[in-house]
């Protein structure tokens, strides 16, 4: 029966063996098991969304069309055991029906779509009420076998659970149809896991979407009409469930990706493409659909269940802390055993993987300072809402995220906890994940007891911890041959700066040569005080991004603002008319202001740097005289308030304007 059938949501027969006394048959391997499993099972920790159960119902649908179709290859097949025990899911959670040793084939010369038999076949509670009782065999009477299996999907439970044997009433149909149709009772029936599924995911996707639940439900109702001709056909109920995924996908979310997409993404998760690992995840560089670079963070459940609570936490709160510092989401991925999260902008990767990058210069690390530091700020202020008051508990250079213009955007928000919340995530033992951030830590590890819950203040370090990193540009770890928190490269920082008051022995080479000394001087002071023993005594991240926006002034007005005025700046001020208040200017504003224009020689020339660089002077015309001045032809400039005539000459390197 099965050789001529080929479809994906059939199982496929490989071979058979018919040698005496075994007859055996083939089939593919479908990796997922059965359907059955996965409804009821307390002890199965995979958890089917609404979405996923939808699809699932709609794969068993086109295999029954199939089936109950004519074609050159086949004739009509009717299944007589549909049930979700027939059911094989394969490894992308593809539905395919199997097992069809009560199946039904029409006969070439038969008439009707009915077959009538006198021997009743199938499973209680999946049976056909009507071909129960006269023998007729129809294509509805897998339609009702099929619907019984979509109850069993939107309750969770199989057909016989213990639980629908209560009140004189047995099995799943018979509470289903036990009453006239009723919504909202149908919707009480509804498996409380789809809810966690969905709706803990993502509040804002706000779970099920309500028209696609009822779609569903409705369809399923009618298809357990205890008379044949009252069900709808197969086509019908395809339409119905088709309206049903669509408005689940399309009244939920437009960040939920495939796993399909994300496969292509990250070319099946090549190590090629892996950005680096965490204790309980990995990263990965991917290109959607659109050719934009992401960072695919995909979570390792099946060696610890309880990891799926730190997936939770982190894709609530990047869709709850929105900020231009705070890495945006860009998509997810929650089907069963895969639980991923998509970055956004990550072209750059990660922070720790350019530390000792001689083209990420002094300027760029400043910049990346002071978006770290405001990112942070964001976290601990919660933007003036008070609900929203956030430690990261897990900040250090590789959860740092850099796009393509080397913008830094914080990352791995799985550690995260409220402010209420910090009572209760006391570290109680080395076996704590924020362990694994030791060196980024003010924990002593030789006195464990000494920071035991990890605060905003913590944070701080942290931070502290990175901008070291990015000056010396390696990471915060001990060296070769030394071991413990005591050798970290934060405590060898602040240990060097207590004895030498500076850090210059232990600047990068790369970018040593960079640095202004005001700029180092600024920088090294909020370091070093976010690495401060006392954590009352370290600044908030507001103070350590103002301090480091000084440093990057400092910095500009050397770097960017000096090699834009004249080597002669100086000399040109003193010319002025009022020398003395352009004493206190910065580099900057006096790029500004002679941009603007400025006078000099008592009054007699105007001096301005045009927006190229170019030097103009607008002098006096009676500073100027000429041997035929009839060769000169004036013009009036319209609409001014004073008749002026003007000619434009090169002066040497110098362009001189003159007025009369």
């Amino acid at each position: 029966m099965l050789s001529n059938c080929k479809h994906p949501n059939v199982v496929s027969l490989v071979g058979y063996c018919d040698e005496d006394p075994e007859m055996i048959l083939i089939y593919e391997y479908a990796s997922k098991g059965s359907l059955e499993s996965y409804l009821g099972n307390l002890d199965n920790l995979t958890n089917l969304t609404w979405g996923q159960r939808i699809q699932i119902c709609l794969d068993i649908a086109h295999g029954l069309s199939y089936l109950h179709s004519k074609t050159e290859e086949k004739e009509m097949i009717i299944h007589r055991d549909m049930k979700s025990a027939n059911v094989l899911l394969d490894s992308s959670w593809g539905a395919k029906i199997a097992d069809f040793g009560l199946s039904k084939l029409r006969d070439a010369n038969q008439q009707g779509s009915t077959l009538v038999t006198g021997h009743i076949a199938g499973t209680d509670l999946y049976l056909d009420p009507e071909y129960n009782k006269t023998g007729r065999l129809k294509k509805a009477s897998d339609i009702y076998s099929f619907v019984v299996v979509l109850f069993e999907m939107l309750c969770g439970r199989l057909a016989y659970d213990p639980i629908y044997y209560t009140n004189h009433q047995s099995g799943l149909p018979s509470i289903v149809v036990g009453h006239s149709f009723d919504m909202e009772r149908l919707k009480k029936m509804v498996d409380p896991k789809i809810m966690e599924a969905d709706a803990n995911i993502l509040k804002i996707a706000r779970g099920v979407n309500q028209v696609s639940m009822e779609t569903f439900i409705t369809i399923a109702y009618k298809c357990l009409a205890e008379n044949q001709a009252q069900r709808p056909s197969m086509e019908a109920v395809i339409k119905e469930l088709e309206k049903s995924l669509d408005a689940q996908k399309n009244g939920k979310d437009e960040y939920q990706m495939s796993l399909n997409e994300i496969n292509l993404a990250t070319n099946n998760f090549s190590e090629y493409n892996c950005l680096g690992a965490g204790r309980f995840w990995k990263l990965y560089r991917g290109e959607d659909p659109r050719c934009n670079t992401i960072i695919v963070k995909r979570w390792d459940i099946k060696s610890d269940p309880k990891h799926n609570q730190e997936f939770l936490r982190e894709l609530q709160l990047l869709f709850k802390l929105r900020h231009k510092c705070i890495i945006g989401i860009a998509g997810y991925c929650n089907e069963m055993d895969e639980k991923i999260i998509i970055y956004e902008h990550g072209y750059n990767g990660r922070l720790d993987k350019h530390l000792d990058d001689v083209s990420l210069t002094w300027m760029k690390r400043l910049k990346i300072g002071i978006d770290v530091a405001t990112g942070l700020d964001f976290l601990h202020t919660g933007n003036a809402d008070q609900e929203n008051l956030m430690m990261h508990r897990g900040l250090k250079s590789d959860c740092v995220l850099l796009n393509s213009e080397f913008k830094a955007k914080i990352a791995n928000l799985e550690l995260c906890i409220q402010n209420w919340e910090q009572e209760m995530y006391k570290i109680s033992s080395l076996d704590d994940p924020v362990y694994d951030d030791l060196f980024y830590s003010s924990i002593d590890d030789n006195n464990p007891e000494s920071d035991l819950i990890l605060g905003k203040d913590s944070d701080i370090y942290s931070l502290g911890a990175v901008l070291i990193e990015m000056l010396c540009g390696r990471l915060a770890f001990p060296e070769e041959g030394c071991y413990g928190h005591w050798w970290s490269l934060g405590l060898l920082s602040k240990r060097h700066y207590d004895k030498e008051g500076n850090l210059n022995e232990m600047i990068f080479e790369g970018i040593k040569e960079q640095i202004v000394p005001e700029s180092l001087t600024t920088f090294q002071m909020i370091a070093i005080q976010c690495l401060n023993f006392d954590r009352h005594n370290r600044p908030s991240a507001n103070e350590v991004a103002t301090q480091l926006k000084m440093a990057l002034e400092f910095q500009e007005e050397i770097e960017i603002w000096d090699a834009k005025l004249p080597k002669d700046y100086k000399e040109i001020i003193k010319m002025s008319t009022t020398p003395n208040i352009y004493s206190t200017e910065t580099r900057k504003e006096l790029y500004q202001i002679f941009h603007r224009g400025i006078l000099l020689q008592e009054g007699k020339l105007w001096f301005s740097l045009s927006n190229n660089g170019d030097i103009n002077e607008i002098i006096h015309a009676r500073m100027f005289s000429y041997g035929n001045n009839k060769s000169h032809k004036w013009r009036s400039v319209p609409k001014s308030r004073s008749v002026s005539r003007s000619l434009r000459i090169q002066w040497g390197r110098r362009f001189v304007h003159h007025h009369i």
